[in-house]
């Protein structure tokens, strides 16, 4: 089997241009407001050092009290102009990056999942890995948000940093060592919890999965009737505390790491202080600076290390956020190992004539798992041709279904369509030449007539919309409902909408293959949810619903696939018998012997009361 997904490793300098790229794209003006509101901001906090000393040196020169009012009026306006201009261009970018992570990354991650090859978003690491993307654009900060709005503050710290340790090293070169002591020491004290922090990423990204997939289970009405029928709802109370058990065990490791920078944070403090004040006092007793020279170099300081510390934090989110980047571009740039857009295409004729379809020697095995799901399957199907495949739970029989669809790659052999292997086909061309009815139903909120011919209604055959209700038998359904077609499935989107029984929703999506008209029709256990009467029509219409199609017939109702023109009985993976009804019971084995078990459901006395139920039925209507 090809290899679904390969995660990638993308430098911090390359998400960065990445991200930006993609918001440059979508908001013209990120390259102005990103340098803007860093000079801006720089200036503001300048200024705001600047006021005290300046405040001081007036007072020290005994000006007057126009000049103070000048001067410090003048600062103070100055200050509200930069502050002004650094608010309307932060508020610009910060809006722009949240709005470009809600209406191009959020969409772009939703589109892939929706577009991508099947097997790369069934198997478990695919899911992990889907949801470690996720946490990439779920919130403002988290991931690509994270990135853009720690940029910013990066670029700022770093240039406060340079600016006012400048200005440090005309006072003192030793102040500023002791600020690069900490810095070093908090970076190292910070990467030590780090370290935590990333070995336990996919934990805590498994922890946030699970938990919301629970919460999501809760509120789902299919699955509140089990809860309340089987009285499961302390089970969930139970699971829900043992994953936040688990958040929070993980989240007392996380604080016990980062005691650490916190404390040294404190102590450096501390030890700046006094020496900054030790060593200004002692300039200004022996007259090397001014009362507001003294003034204006304890802001400097104090300031420099919010914005020693504020460049190390925003070292450390960005690279945190780094992570989730990658994630989401290893998900978005994962490669499709069927062929889209090149491959074999298919021809009006094609869809129009039943396929021949062959399994040479296929085998096939999920992932890294030692033992064959298929195995050494060889099969021919002639055009028009009725099968059925029946046998236990786990025989294979969907599987067979799936390879055959194209969500997934032998992992020995081929699967010939038409002649052509699968794998040569443009996988959505191929798509075209199969109607599938699977086994596990879940309708999507949509209306009726979206998930009948999968489009708008405008673009709709209305008629054979229709024609493909009615031989579903579900037509006489949606004709009662005030809204017919245009019903909603659930009140997800709109609170009149319905929710259908487990017979209707497999009466409906029959309608929705019926609709396709594909060549190729497979119904996967299509009467499971259904009652006698519905599924012994539905028996009756088969010939009718798969004329001219080539079909593939699931079920483990050994006498409902008498209809079909050849029967494969799988087992452990395996085709054991294959042959007419009558010829494998002829052959007394696996086949026969269940087929006994079951036919006291299909002896012909209860076939008659059966056509008996039916007629009762249809004169009660």
């Amino acid at each position: 089997m090809k290899e679904s997904h390969k995660p990638g490793h993308y430098s911090i300098i390359s998400n960065i241009c990445f991200l930006l790229h993609e918001m440059t794209r979508h908001y013209k003006s990120t390259p102005v407001m990103l340098p803007v509101s860093v000079i801006a901001y720089v200036m503001q906090y300048s200024i705001m050092v600047i006021i005290p000393s300046r405040a001081v040196y007036i007072f020290e020169n005994k000006l007057s009290a126009r000049d103070f009012i000048t001067q410090i009026g003048g600062i103070i306006l100055l200050y509200t102009i930069v502050r002004i201009i650094w608010l309307s261009s932060q508020n610009c970018y910060i809006n722009s990056a949240s709005m470009v992570r809600c209406y191009y990354f959020i969409p772009e991650l939703i589109e892939k999942s929706l577009v991508t090859d099947y097997c790369n978003r069934e198997n478990n690491s695919c899911h992990k890995l889907n949801g470690l993307a996720t946490m990439a654009i779920s919130g403002n900060y988290n991931g690509i948000e994270r990135v853009l709005i720690e940029l910013p503050l990066l670029a700022r710290n770093l240039a406060g940093m340079l600016l006012f340790g400048g200005a440090i090293v005309t006072v003192d070169y030793k102040i500023l060592l002791v600020l690069l002591a900490m810095l070093i020491f908090n970076i190292s004290a910070n990467k030590y919890a780090h370290k935590y922090l990333e070995k336990h990423r996919e934990e805590d990204s498994e922890i946030h999965r699970k938990t919301n997939l629970l919460r999501s289970r809760t509120s789902n009405v299919v699955c509140g009737k089990d809860i309340r029928m089987y009285k499961m709802e302390s089970l969930f109370s139970d699971i829900l505390e043992f994953y936040a058990l688990s958040g929070k065990k993980w989240q007392k490791g996380l604080e016990k790491r980062f005691f650490l920078p916190v404390a040294s944070d404190t102590v450096f403090t501390a030890i700046r202080d006094g020496l900054a004040y030790f060593i200004l006092i002692s300039k200004a007793l022996h007259g090397d600076i001014t009362l507001s020279g003294f003034t204006l170099m304890l802001g400097v300081i104090s300031n420099f290390s919010e914005w020693m510390f504020g460049f190390t934090d925003s070292i450390i989110h960005l690279a945190e956020a780094n992570k989730q980047v990658c994630d989401y571009r290893t998900v978005i740039d994962m490669q499709d190992t069927f062929k889209h857009g090149t491959g074999v295409k298919v021809t009006e004729n094609m869809l129009k004539q039943p396929p021949v379809i062959e399994f040479q020697d296929v085998s096939f095995r999920y992932g890294n798992d030692d033992r064959d799901i298929l195995s050494h399957i060889n099969l021919k199907i002639k055009p028009g041709e009725k099968i059925a495949l029946v046998g236990g739970n786990g025989s294979g029989k969907t599987t067979l279904v799936k390879l055959l669809c194209g969500f997934y790659h032998p992992s020995g052999g081929r699967i010939l369509v038409n002649g052509t292997d699968i794998e040569e086909y443009d996988i959505d061309e191929y798509f075209k030449l199969a109607g599938v009815v699977f086994q596990d139903l879940e309708l999507l909120p949509f209306r009726i007539v979206n998930i009948v011919s999968g489009q708008e209604k405008e673009n709709t055959d209305i008629d054979k919309l229709w024609d493909a209700l009615s031989r579903a038998g579900i037509a006489d359904k949606i004709k009662s409902l005030p809204d017919r077609e245009d019903t909603y499935i659930s009140n997800i989107f709109d609170e009149n909408g319905i929710q259908f029984s487990g017979g209707e929703t497999q009466k409906l999506m029959l309608a929705a293959c019926i609709y396709k008209n594909a060549p190729l029709m497979i119904l996967d256990e299509p009467t499971a949810a259904l009652d006698p009467i519905a599924e012994s029509a539905l028996y009756k219409e088969y010939n009718n619903i798969t004329e001219n199609k080539t079909s593939i017939f699931i079920s483990h109702r050994l006498a409902s696939t008498r209809f079909c023109d050849h029967i494969l009985f799988l087992e452990n993976g395996k085709i054991m018998e294959e042959g007419s009804h009558a010829g494998l019971l002829k052959q007394n084995g696996r086949y026969a012997r269940i087929y006994k078990i079951q036919s006291h459901y299909y002896e012909e006395g209860a076939e008659k009361d059966l056509h008996g139920m039916e007629e009762a039925y249809g004169q009660c209507k």
